[in-house]
């Protein structure tokens, strides 16, 4: 049996498209430091529900914006957002910028797949949080999931961003670029590939 002094994580065990035991456990030693978790995920389903389980196990005050475009996979408590997506041409502009512009973005209408282009979670509508300090990478497929650090650049001071299936693309790189971080752990085996990064915060 998988346990650590919080939570029994034989619970979260899946078929690999969920987090790992190593990834929940690099994020438990992460969330002990933190007085209370203000969390986002991009991608929801099992690391949802380790949040909520360990807010209850510590009566730790938790805040959670959870979002997934897949209705089958999602955690009831995430919200279903549509997929939008951009031009290559859109997407170097959004990041020469440093800034994203949801009116570079177009609807999909195709099916989501494993190595979409330039995909993201249409959040144009939705009241995202001034401040956050934990951060679940884990969605959508694609190398669109680096729009979530332009989002969290002027959202994260301090916390830890964990980034599971990190060298499917630039994701470590692109975040290093528009946060200051340091790396925490990082684990590359044939079927568990994740980094967990701190938020170093530059304020004296």
């Amino acid at each position: 049996m998988v346990t650590t002094s919080h939570i029994n994580l034989e619970k979260y065990s899946n078929d690999g498209w969920g987090l790992s035991f190593a990834a929940f456990n690099a994020l438990l030693k992460a969330m002990d430091t933190l007085p209370e978790i203000n969390a986002i995920e991009f991608g929801s389903g099992f690391s949802s529900q380790f949040l909520l389980d360990y807010a209850e196990s510590t009566q730790k005050k938790l805040q959670i914006d959870s979002f997934d475009n897949d209705a089958k996979f999602k955690h009831p408590d995430a919200t279903l957002v549509k997929l939008v997506t951009c031009s290559n041409k859109n997407y170097e502009a959004m990041f020469n910028k440093a800034e994203i512009d949801w009116d570079l973005f177009r609807k999909r209408w195709q099916k989501p797949k494993t190595r979409q282009k330039n995909c993201f979670y249409d959040l144009r509508n939705y009241p995202l949080k001034s401040s956050y300090n934990l951060a679940i990478i884990d969605g959508p497929h694609g190398n669109g999931r680096n729009f979530a650090y332009l989002i969290l650049k002027d959202r994260m001071q301090d916390g830890f961003i964990l980034i599971d299936d990190f060298n499917h693309y630039d994701f470590v790189e692109t975040a290093s670029s528009l946060l200051k971080l340091e790396e925490i752990t990082r684990v590359v085996s044939p079927r568990d590939n994740f980094v967990l990064m701190k938020v170093v915060n530059e304020k004296v």
